[in-house]
């Protein structure tokens, strides 16, 4: 399988990803809303942000991809380094997305509508653990195929 194949898969991962966070997320943030919720809204707002962020960061890697040219052997083996080192470096960002959210949950001061509570903890957490798992897992796989 190809470095361009790899990135296609993730590509589409992510957005797959994305469009869910973004659907689902809006939903849930309506709910709090609708419900006065907070902890609920926040859930969903951090969800449905973290969607769109995540489309767009799809978005791009898709219009890259598209835009290469075909590539030797040795430029195929620096683009998968390149992936691989950038995943890497995500998947610490990732690590610390999580530690972040733990600690917005914690400090939760009650649900109240002009902090992050810990429904936007919560959130974070998911989207940082799912990334981390993504992430790493193409990171693995890259691994796995460099000569």
């Amino acid at each position: 399988m190809t470095t361009r194949t790899e990135e296609e898969q993730l590509t589409r991962i992510l957005g797959a990803w994305a469009g869910a966070s973004v659907v689902l997320g809006s939903g849930i943030w309506l709910l709090g809303q609708t419900t006065k919720q907070e902890t609920v809204k926040g859930f969903g707002r951090q969800t449905a942000m973290w969607g769109a962020i995540d489309a767009a960061i799809a978005g791009a890697g898709e219009l890259s991809r598209q835009r290469r040219r075909p590539q030797t052997l040795e430029q195929e083996a620096q683009q998968r380094m390149r992936l691989r080192r950038v995943l890497a470096i995500n998947a610490l960002a990732d690590v610390a997305y999580i530690a972040a959210g733990i600690a917005v949950a914690k400090r939760d001061s009650g649900g109240t509508a002009r902090r992050l509570n810990a429904g936007d903890g919560a959130a974070i957490v998911v989207q940082g653990a799912f990334l981390l798992a993504l992430d790493t897992a193409f990171a693995v796989r890259l691994t796995a195929r460099t000569p």
